[in-house]
């Protein structure tokens, strides 16, 4: 028998539906204002707030303490439309103690699009993925963002709990979708509905245990290990349960600063597959070429303060580089040898003539 919510959610989905047919089709589109709902009067958390900062009290106070933040400027235009799943900045200049890092680029990020983002090092990539997960330009509220940057602090909890720690996201994800619901013409809404609509499902109680085990034993995790208390973990196995945090609650747009540092051999190839298939926004750092040919779908590459944008996995961007670095070559030598041309006609143009 599904669950109360789970029935509700479906109650709530033919609803919006229909409205929209009707909307679709001339009809009023009217909802009733007697949505479902499971949140009571809690405030509104986003879930960026609720993954990284719901652990303890600890976390929170770590998360809040980003000295590098405030030696950071920032600035940046959304070009993408508000309700869009996309996220687009222009104009994104990026300062670090008064050192550009970025200067007016462009940042442009699509649904359903794996990013590798590459460039030398030093060039300011993990400022980049810190200054989209601090929101620290325009970006959405509805694009829930999860920035695995830190291990997960010492607790009692087990680590199947930590994982498992997403009421305040499923709330979150309820409170939106009520209020989407109403908006039955537009199109960008609706898409954004039925997305939320699949991620509660996956939310769900009698769903959510067996797909946070399977997680965090891909990751390395027998069923006795998840179920010990967090502070009995080193910090590379308190990193993979950051991981399976944020592999559990699928955000918008999820950002991993080299997340396979602390794994080992069989647990990359198992991430690098979990990866593959991740169906939202994803940025990732990572030296590893293997481990980017097989996840990345486009590459960002870092360089000369801009980002440039390639089609394809590395070996692909390599390919496309080499090419580029060739014509630019061959202009550059038509150029020159256009130039001393025109010098000798300067030349004997100048010179004297003897009659």
């Amino acid at each position: 028998m599904p669950s109360d919510a789970k029935a509700r959610r479906a109650a709530s989905k033919k609803k919006a539906a229909l409205n929209r047919k009707q909307a679709l089709n001339g009809g009023d589109g009217g909802v009733s204002s007697e949505a479902s709902s499971l949140n009571g009067d809690s405030a509104p958390v986003t879930p960026a707030m609720s993954a990284n900062n719901s652990t303890n009290n600890l976390a929170a106070m770590v998360g809040d303490l980003d000295l590098q933040a405030a030696a950071r400027a920032v600035t940046g235009v959304l070009a993408s439309h508000p309700d869009a799943r996309d996220v687009q900045i222009s104009s994104l200049s990026i300062s670090f103690h008064g050192a550009e890092l970025l200067t007016d680029t462009n940042c442009e990020l699509n649904m359903g699009r794996r990013y590798g983002l590459i460039g030398a090092n030093g060039c300011g990539k993990s400022s980049l993925l810190s200054v989209l997960g601090n929101r620290e330009v325009p970006i959405p509220d509805h694009v829930d963002i999860f920035h695995l940057k830190r291990e997960m602090p010492p607790s009692d909890k087990t680590a199947l709990e930590c994982v498992m720690e997403v009421d305040q996201t499923r709330l979150y994800l309820e409170k939106e979708a009520e209020e989407l619901a109403v908006k039955t013409d537009d199109d960008q809404a609706h898409d954004r509905l039925m997305e939320i609509y699949e991620r509660l499902d996956e939310l769900e109680a009698d769903k959510a245990l067996v797909r946070a085990g399977k997680i965090l034993f891909g990751l390395g995790f027998s069923k006795q290990m998840q179920h010990t208390a967090v502070k009995n973990f080193s910090g590379g196995w308190r990193m993979r349960i950051s991981l399976a945090r944020a592999l559990f609650i699928s955000p918008a747009l999820l950002l991993l600063d080299e997340p396979t540092n602390h794994l080992d051999l069989e647990a990359c190839v198992w991430l690098e597959q979990e990866l593959r298939n991740y169906k939202r926004i994803l940025v990732l750092i990572s030296h590893s070429q293997d481990f980017l040919n097989g996840v990345c779908t486009n590459i960002i590459h870092m360089t000369k303060k801009k980002l440039q944008y390639f089609g394809g996995n590395y070996d692909s961007f390599v390919q496309t580089k080499a090419e580029m670095d060739e014509n630019q070559q061959k202009r550059y030598k038509k150029e020159q040898d256009e130039i001393a041309h025109m010098k000798v006609r300067v030349v004997c143009l100048c010179m004297p003539t003897y009659t």
